[in-house]
């Protein structure tokens, strides 16, 4: 190899670890944000029990009168 071919290969290298860092970064986003999904729905799903449970004891308080 000549130097020119030694410069290159570096100049790849380089530009391969950066690219790999930005891969990783791109991926642990979407990590995260799948994580908040999650979040969110596990919020709206205990608010929805929480309706249906007053809505039961709405039922009862009504149907006992």
């Amino acid at each position: 190899m000549t130097d020119i071919y030694m410069f290159d290969d570096s100049d790849l290298q380089d530009k391969v670890k950066e690219l790999k860092k930005e891969l990783k970064q791109i991926k642990d986003d979407k990590f995260r944000g799948e994580l908040d999904l999650e979040k969110q729905i596990d919020i709206l799903k205990t608010q929805i029990d929480l309706k249906d449970l007053e809505i039961e004891m709405i039922r009862k308080k009504y149907e006992t009168k």
